[in-house]
């Protein structure tokens, strides 16, 4: 599954058809998305370790898991096993709910083998390319695959290439019968039938359309339509095989890529290449198996990266981010077609296909461009209709989604879209003391302070600029951290994470910009600090190298400016409801490390080393996965134990592990803090939303660990905001030994940051360097007066002082 990085602002009520996915009553289940109970919070981790381990399927991931083995699976279960799960008391399944994600059949428009057959697919736009697609998208009864098939109900069928619990969420089912374009007409000597839904007209029982069906005769219309030299006269809604047409099939055989390591996927290719070679009557289909690692380099690589015209159909699945379709855009606008239709050249795009349909563009750059919700809708279900009336992909299903953990973990967070495998799962989750599993093998992180998370497959590129899979992004976005990141229950809530506060305006040509404040005493996690040229040398990099996945989100960008040290400009083309979203799916990446040394393409920050862009950089062997992120890579080998950056990763057999981790590899990660470290002297050497109870206690800098405990403690008059006040306070109690010189004496006191001494000293200086921190900003913390006030953010967990 590709990962689109863009994440949209508008909150949708899960989708009824999802409600369907079984569970028993007695079943131990988790909180749902909106309940009370499935509270999250802005500070972790609280786990000391975080280890990925690496699977070649959901099969044996779940076996591992059903081993006591991990803690946290990433892959929705087969409701086969719902029973199984639910009865077993030190397990826990999420409650179901609809997947941020969808899968179908992607074409590449690109491929020869649609000129070989006698149609230029003109990138969609031609009619015999659409007859093409019609007639296959004719053999797959979305319906009966969802009921019927491997996933027995568990998920919805799909029209439009976007998940229904996504708003819009589909189009109006009297605007899918229309896309059909023969009914009624007269197609050698037969009348074409209506649709009753998307290019449906019965019921095919196995999810296929069969000989002789309704469905399987309209596909053999659409191919007679197309005119590319076939015929049926027969009238046995088989190709005949003396159609002069057929030859050119033969010799330019359909190339099915099939993903073969997900079962749905295997069923998906299997199904409709079998209908295929019925409707030609031969063998029109070769089929390549694989899964990522196989099919990656040949589906998803394009000049000058790798062969353009290498594939003709896949067995898509995405993984889109919140409940907003503004993905149309990087998936099927032009622009992002690589150099295929006018735009710049990347080998990486996400619209791997290259559609370029100019309808499909003016209806998506609408929906980019605007700040108003309603337009946003009214634009995006017109861009459906353009998107189904050139078939310009199939949409088959989007799961639903039911994920196992262990019930010894707490902090398990339900995110909505995406259920327990998410960042503030890995952010909360903890050991839970107050339960004692019945079987001793189910105990948290097998007995250590340590989240295993299953990976149902490995990683091929853990390089930020080319990365493309949702596991990558696993690993990713635990390391390197976001300027703004959404609320996992309310997507359209939007927190500053890395920055305290933002701003916005418009200049003299109608563009965005947004004023960000980063917060104070941020670090790499190799000390370094982490200032506004950072922001603006990824930014401006992701967009012009360009990044694989993450390019989308910043193809708007205008320009970066560097106001002050913590202070920066970031101009967007126009107004849109998704520019700051955009922006929160950006990793920000360390300028120190991935800098062209000497260069100064942007003025005051250069551009990306190209060495370090390029596929074969890989930063576990050059010691530089280094990010700002909750979590750190520090070597477990021997010959370089504890060094930042590499040895994290291990292969199957133990050996030291790069970037590419297949099956068996494990991958671990360290909280980020590093207070304690002999020698170290900065007491902001650790995650900048830590947490720790120990706050405030020890020696050195170890003092210091904890920056949660820190920042409620500055902020003294608990309205989530250090302010001036804060440190007015303090600073009447400097030099003060005893309560009778201050009345805040006490609560101001902190021995251990001046070896045991009573007197306060170093106290205001602390305060002072987390002034005009925030935590949630522009949302208030319930459970104090914010200085902010605005909307409360909700299952937060309660503002404790």
């Amino acid at each position: 599954m590709r990962i689109i990085t863009i994440i949209s602002i508008i909150l949708l009520t899960l989708s009824s058809a999802f409600l369907q996915i079984p569970h028993l009553t007695f079943a131990i289940q988790g909180s749902t998305v909106d309940s009370p109970t499935n509270i999250w919070s802005p500070y972790g981790p609280k786990t000391h370790s975080l280890q990925f381990n690496f699977y070649s399927s959901e099969t044996t991931e779940f076996t591992d898991f059903e081993l006591g083995q991990l803690d946290l699976t990433d892959w929705p279960l087969s409701q086969s096993k719902y029973s199984m799960y639910d009865a077993n008391p030190d397990w826990v399944l999420s409650q179901g709910q609809g997947q941020y994600g969808m899968f179908g059949i992607d074409f590449n428009y690109a491929a020869s083998t649609w000129s070989a057959w006698g149609c230029d697919w003109l990138h969609g736009n031609s009619a015999c390319g659409i007859e093409m697609r019609e007639a296959f998208a004719h053999l797959i009864d979305r319906e009966s695959f969802v009921t019927s098939g491997p996933l027995q109900g568990a998920g919805q069928a799909i029209v439009d290439p976007s998940p229904p619990a996504k708003d819009p969420s589909s189009s109006p089912l009297a605007t899918q019968v229309a896309w059909d374009t023969l009914t009624g007409k007269n197609v050698s000597g037969l009348v074409h039938p209506a649709d009753t839904s998307a290019f449906q007209i019965g019921t095919s029982p196995s999810g296929f359309a069969t000989p002789g069906s309704a469905d399987f005769c309209a596909a053999r219309d659409h191919l007679i339509a197309a005119n590319i030299g076939l015929f049926d006269n027969n009238r046995d809604c088989i190709i005949d095989g003396n159609s002069p047409g057929l030859a050119n099939v033969l010799a330019h055989k359909l190339r099915f890529m099939i993903r073969s390591d997900d079962s749905i996927r295997y069923s998906l290719g299997n199904g409709l290449m079998n209908a295929i070679n019925q409707l030609f009557g031969v063998n029109a289909v070769t089929a390549t198996y694989g899964g990522i690692a196989q099919l990656r380099p040949i589906v998803f690589l394009s000049a000058p990266d790798g062969l353009t015209d290498d594939w003709d159909i896949y067995t898509s699945g995405w993984k889109l981010p919140g409940p907003f379709p503004d993905h149309l855009r990087p998936l099927f606008g032009s622009v992002f077609a690589s150099d295929q239709c006018g735009g710049s050249q990347n080998g990486r795009t996400q619209n791997y296909g290259f559609v370029c349909i100019p309808s499909v563009d003016t209806y998506i750059d609408a929906a980019s461009q605007t700040p108003d919700v309603n337009t946003f809708k009214t634009q995006t279900l017109a861009a459906f209709n353009e998107l189904g009336k050139h078939v310009s992909t199939i949409p088959v299903y989007a799961p639903g989604i039911r994920i196992a953990e262990l019930r010894s973990m707490a902090g398990a967070v339900n995110e909505r879209g995406a259920s327990y495998p998410n960042f503030w799962t890995l952010l909360n989750g903890h050991n839970d003391t107050s339960y004692t599993p019945a079987n001793p093998l189910f105990k948290f992180g097998g007995g250590r302070n340590v989240i295993r998370w299953g990976q149902r497959q490995g990683t091929s590129q853990l390089n930020p600029f080319n990365a493309e899979t949702a596991w990558e992004f696993n690993v990713i976005g635990e390391v390197f951290d976001t300027l703004f990141i959404p609320s996992p229950i309310q997507a359209s809530n939007i927190i500053c994470w890395m920055c305290n506060t933002y701003f916005t305006a418009l200049d003299g040509q109608g563009n965005t910009d947004f004023f960000v404040t980063l917060r104070q005493g941020l670090r790499w996690h190799d000390g370094v600090p982490l200032n506004a040229s950072d922001v603006k040398f990824t930014l401006l990099n992701m967009r012009d190298v360009p990044s694989a996945s993450i390019q989308a989100n910043v193809q708007l960008l205008l320009g970066v400016t560097i106001l002050g040290p913590n202070f920066v400009d970031i101009k967007m083309q126009g107004q849109s409801i998704s520019h700051l979203i955009n922006l929160a799916g950006v990793p920000i990446i360390p300028r120190h490390i991935w800098e062209l040394a000497g260069d100064k393409t942007y003025k005051d920050v250069g551009k990306a080393d190209p060495a370090k862009t390029s596929t074969g950089y890989d930063m576990l062997v050059a010691g530089t996965f280094i990010g700002s992120g909750p979590f750190m890579c520090r070597s477990v080998f021997p010959v370089d134990l504890g060094k930042i950056g590499t040895g994290c990763a291990q292969n199957a057999g133990g050996s030291r592990g790069g970037q590419s981790l297949g099956p068996g590899a494990t991958m671990l990660l360290q909280a980020y803090d590093l207070t304690g470290q002999p020698g170290n002297t900065d007491p902001f050497l650790q995650y900048m939303r830590s947490y720790n109870t120990a706050w405030g206690t020890g020696t050195g800098t170890t003092a210091f660990s904890g920056q949660f405990q820190e920042f409620s403690w500055a902020d003294r008059y608990d309205n989530a905001t250090v302010t001036i006040r804060d440190v007015e306070s303090v600073a009447s109690c400097f030099g003060v030994s005893s309560s009778t010189g201050c009345a805040d004496y006490s609560y101001w006191l902190r021995p251990a940051f001046h070896s045991g001494t009573a007197t306060i000293g170093i106290e205001e200086s602390i305060v002072a360097s987390h002034l005009d921190d925030t935590w949630v900003s522009p949302f208030s913390w319930s459970g104090v007066q914010s200085m902010q006030p605005g909307q409360t953010l909700q299952n937060i967990v309660p503002f404790t002082p």
